[in-house]
């Protein structure tokens, strides 16, 4: 995505890294800020290859600094080149919804270039979105929910010029430029059922500009946050087959480098403790892979979990706490009672965990007051060493979400449909009775610059960087993504 330059966020980015790297001993700085691979590629890339489908690349626009003529500006000229360079058949994109924009001009560069190729979209907007996002010019296709069976099945039809109404899972524009979905509906498959992923997809130079390993043993949360846009894979969470996690493992950190350590992506990495106990066993028992986790506060209270995670190599575990106020955990992210705060915490942080909160500012029942007594409550935390770091981010309704769909129920009103602007760094692009944009947004940037200095301590777990070394820290939200 293209960086928004908020002058906050540099002291906030900074003290956040050095509680990360003080956290993470031995950890190196990212050569190209990419923080980490799409971990999406390489699962669609690896269920493609099973089907036949080999002659796989990778359009990096990410890490190229020409991306960019400035923030918020696409270079065409060296995205065209980039095409020119890896000529294809198919291109598939998969955007968030602030890179919806970038993804279209992208797109409409493919026409240009490659007017002969088809344009496939999928994922966590195209879903919601997929008659919008099939309506546009340079769009043939979007895949919505989860495409395992959707893509390869277009593909075959591609290549074979069949008629594509009998793949499922699929939006598509007619002739008349009017957009259908076909009627079939693959089920999901079980993650035992998908390929192993091509983990080969990127230069094995590519462990130098990454800073951790994404991974996940479960596809699914149970939970129905009105902010999250879960429903590309399901409400019922199912496991992969322990020894394949494992493999997968040891075949990211084989070609990227065996330092890296791992981030499991699932939402509630502790929701079912049997089934986490028996992964944290087999992790413990490798011996030497060091990981972060995110899960919720409710599923931190099983202390055989704590006392597991640590002697199971788990460094860093990032858990949702997003606002002090109970009535709004109970509107917007249920079964979270935050009496039990301090308490979990603590008991995080004597199993030596390091704790880190999402923080979100923005819900629409609060008032600006309601806002900062939530942003001093994480302060206080931070202060205590309940918390060694926390994220902020302004509450985006992004497509998908129930606060999209159903706005009013949450006394919300959406200003525009602008997604570029659906930016968790930017003013929000909503309204409520209770505060007007402006008025969020100043205090999003007062917590910016609170959570900043909270941050600038002497970390609870591991050491300072060396006098004179801060400003190597924080630097990846300077530069611009795509």
């Amino acid at each position: 995505m293209s960086t928004v330059p908020i002058a906050q966020r540099k002291d906030f980015w900074r003290n956040f890294d050095i509680q990360y790297h003080a956290a993470h001993p031995g950890l190196d700085h990212m050569r190209k800020n990419m923080w980490e691979l799409p971990h999406w590629m390489h699962w669609l890339a690896g269920v493609l290859v099973a089907h036949g489908y080999n002659d796989i690349d990778v359009v990096d626009l990410y890490t190229d600094p020409n991306t960019f003529t400035r923030p918020g500006h696409l270079a065409v000229n060296a995205v065209e080149s980039a095409l020119r360079a890896h000529p294809a058949d198919v291109y598939l994109f998969s955007p968030m919804t602030v890179n919806l924009c970038y993804a279209y001009e992208i797109s409409d560069a493919v026409k240009r270039v490659h007017p002969a190729a088809a344009v496939v979209y999928g994922g966590v907007v195209a879903t919601p979105l997929a008659h919008e996002v099939a309506g546009h010019p340079s769009v043939d296709y979007v895949v919505v929910e989860r495409g395992e069976q959707a893509l390869p099945a277009l593909l075959d039809a591609l290549a074979d010029g069949r008629d594509v109404a009998d793949v499922g899972n699929l939006v598509h524009q007619r002739s008349d430029g009017t957009t259908a979905r076909t009627t079939r509906r693959y089920p999901d498959l079980h993650p035992s059922e998908i390929p192993f992923p091509k983990v080969d997809l990127f230069p094995a130079s590519t462990g130098e500009d990454i800073r951790y390993l994404r991974q996940v043993y479960a596809l699914g949360c149970p939970y129905k946050c009105t902010f999250c846009t879960i429903q590309t894979i399901g409400q019922r969470p199912d496991y992969f087959p322990l020894d394949r996690v494992l493999e997968e493992i040891r075949a990211y950190r084989a070609r990227y480098g065996r330092h890296h350590n791992i981030y499991w992506g699932d939402e509630t990495f502790t929701l079912h403790p049997d089934h986490t106990l028996e992964l944290l066993d087999l992790l413990e028992k490798e011996g030497d892979i060091n990981y972060d986790c995110q899960t919720r506060l409710n599923c931190l209270t099983d202390d055989r979990i704590l006392r597991k995670l640590k002697s199971s190599g788990c460094q860093w575990v990032e858990i949702g706490l997003e606002t002090a106020s109970q009535e709004s955990h109970e509107t917007h992210k249920h079964h979270m009672k935050l009496s039990a705060t301090r308490e979990t915490l603590k008991k995080v942080r004597d199993a030596g965990l390091a704790a880190c909160s999402f923080t979100v500012n923005g819900f629409p029942d609060q008032s600006p007051d309601d806002m900062r007594r939530s942003i001093d409550w994480v302060c206080r935390l931070l202060e205590e060493d309940l918390l060694q770091a926390t994220y902020l981010f302004g509450l985006v309704p992004y497509p998908g979400s129930a606060m999209f769909e159903t706005p009013e129920r949450f006394g919300m009103k959406l200003l525009h449909r602008d997604f570029s602007l659906y930016h968790e760094d930017l003013p929000p692009v909503f309204a409520t009775d209770k505060a007007t944009p402006d008025q969020v947004y100043e205090v999003f940037l007062e917590g910016q610059e609170l959570f900043a200095q909270a941050m600038d301590k002497t970390p609870y777990f591991g050491s300072a960087p060396a006098p004179g070394t801060a400003d190597e820290y924080g630097t990846f939200w300077a530069d611009a993504h795509v």
